[in-house]
């Protein structure tokens, strides 16, 4: 953290969900206006609060708990209590009798079936459906069965929005329909706040949901704002807080009273990481996904970036405690000299002298597909591999248009967030396949006991190091910057900052004090 102020960064340690809801408005001049809080959402339209924004929706909808399957205390939210049976294999939830859709329709057990439903429904492949079977049992009580224990059941789902079923069952659910829906451009929720009209290209305006069942926020007016450099709207004082910035802009924000500065990861909840498209055959020989990964020098990546000194460097999917317990095993190293006899022995040797490595009259060359947001690290290793004799060519597309790409395994290579542990089933992004890590991965997922778990993992290490199937380049790490009016973001350490308990409070001093 050298090149960090930490008198001024405070540390989160929280999941990628922080990056998109921590945003605020600082009003006009001096003028301080407690009631709106303006949040700048990077790289987002009018369909934020859907699952291609996938986080700000829980300012409009509630999730089941809040906490992750390896939290130890989950806290309700649409739940109210759950139960399972001894063997976990079957869970009980019982949801709250106070909560309302905004068109006052009752939210029932019927929408959390619909929903779980929906989301892992096999042609959206939003999340993986390994439970077996969901049982209403009345109105306000839901059973949800599985073949195999699962002892994080519930908070496997906190991360995804219940929706009502009495507006949505009759809508295209198949391939990207769902990511089209114009219900998430006027979104009907039941969360702390609920929609009031939106502007295309520009902002959506949320108020305090008055129906809501808990403590009313302390800020009654949210605007989502997007388009525009974030930092300038936040200069400016247009905005409260702006997510999304890199860590340049973050030291140099730092340096500016006005502000405060945040930033977390957590890892193997979304690993940033190269996924090379295993249909291709460029990248079916491990040893030549061995060498590309030896031919990037991750640490000064990590400098280039203006990340933490300290952060890791890894090759295999490790959860948050594996990294404080020292006990992931090394990563490959820096390594050019054994790159190139790797590639050699692939059969990818200079044999013209034009410094591109060739097999067979083929050179190798492929494009890496890229959002905006992975320029840097994109032009980076393209440098790398330039040296090592490989050509890359980096495609770049807006959000939505790259998700569906490698979706559709439309792709060469593509900087992915990946979380390795739980993409299950038939949502293999990179086409690798090996029977025995994922039976592994599956019984890692499956078993209660902690020590169990660990000892699943470290044999699937043992696989995914020698394989390389993907290539991780660091844990996500997300920027926050807010003005300093904008309080209790410090108090956010959970599943995401929840912006129902920020609060906006002038300390009497001038902007540039």
């Amino acid at each position: 953290m050298s090149r960090f102020n930490l008198g001024v960064i405070n540390v989160c340690i929280c999941v990628i969900a922080l990056a998109t809801v921590q945003c605020g408005r600082v009003g006009r001049g001096n003028e301080i206006e407690h009631s709106t809080l303006t949040i700048h959402v990077a790289d987002q339209d009018e369909r934020v609060l859907g699952p291609l924004g996938a986080n700000p929706w829980f300012l409009v909808f509630l999730g089941l708990a809040e906490g992750s399957e390896y939290s130890d205390d989950p806290q309700p939210r649409l739940l109210e209590r759950w139960e399972h049976t001894p063997d976990y294999t079957e869970w009980t939830m019982h949801l709250r009798e106070d909560v309302r859709w905004d068109d006052g329709v009752p939210v029932t057990a019927e929408d959390v079936k619909f929903s779980l439903e929906l989301w892992t429904n096999p042609e959206i492949l939003y999340e993986y459906r390994f439970f077996e079977e969901i049982t209403v049992l009345d109105s306000h009580t839901l059973r949800i069965t599985f073949k195999k224990p699962v002892s994080g059941t519930i908070f496997t789902f906190n991360w995804l929005a219940m929706l009502p079923k009495h507006r949505l069952d009759t809508l295209d659910v198949e391939a990207d329909g769902i990511f089209t829906w114009p219900f998430w451009v006027q979104p009907v929720g039941n969360g702390p706040f609920r929609y009031v009209r939106h502007i295309p290209k520009t902002m959506t305006e949320l108020e305090v949901n008055p129906n809501y069942y808990g403590d009313k926020p302390k800020i009654p007016r949210v605007v989502l704002r997007y388009g525009g450099n974030a930092v300038i709207e936040l200069l400016s004082g247009n905005v409260d807080i702006v997510n999304g910035i890199t860590p340049l802009q973050a030291v140099q924000l730092a340096s500016d009273p006005r502000f405060r500065i945040y930033h977390s990861f957590r890892a193997n909840k979304r690993d940033v990481a190269i996924a090379w498209n295993h249909r291709n055959p460029l990248f079916r020989d491990a040893d030549v996904r061995r060498a590309l990964t030896m031919s990037i020098d991750r640490r000064e990546l990590h400098q280039v970036l203006d990340y933490p000194n300290d952060l890791p460097i890894f090759d295999v999917p490790a959860l948050a405690r594996h990294h404080a317990r020292g006990v992931v095993p090394d990563p490959l190293p820096f390594d050019p000299e054994r790159a190139a006899r790797l590639f050699a022995r692939a059969g990818w040797v200079d044999t013209d002298n034009d410094d591109i490595r060739e097999k067979n009259g083929q050179e190798f060359r492929f494009t890496l597909s890229i959002t905006a947001d992975d320029e840097a690290q994109a032009v980076y290793l393209q440098d790398q591999f330039r040296r090592a004799g490989i050509r890359m060519e980096i495609s770049t597309y807006d959000r939505s248009a790259f998700m569906q790409r490698t979706r559709a395994q439309d792709f060469d290579a593509a900087i992915v967030q990946y979380n390795y542990i739980e993409q299950f089933g038939e949502f293999r992004l990179t086409g690798y396949e090996n029977p025995e890590i994922s039976r592994l991965r599956d019984a890692a997922w499956f078993t209660i006991d902690q020590d169990e778990v660990d000892e699943h993992l470290r044999k699937l290490w043992q696989i995914f190091g020698a394989e390389i199937p993907i290539t991780y380049l660091h844990p996500q790490l997300v920027f926050v910057a807010a003005h300093r009016r904008v309080k209790g973001m410090q108090n956010n350490r959970d599943l995401f900052p929840m912006v129902e308990h920020l609060w906006i409070e002038d300390d009497g001093r001038e902007p540039d004090e």
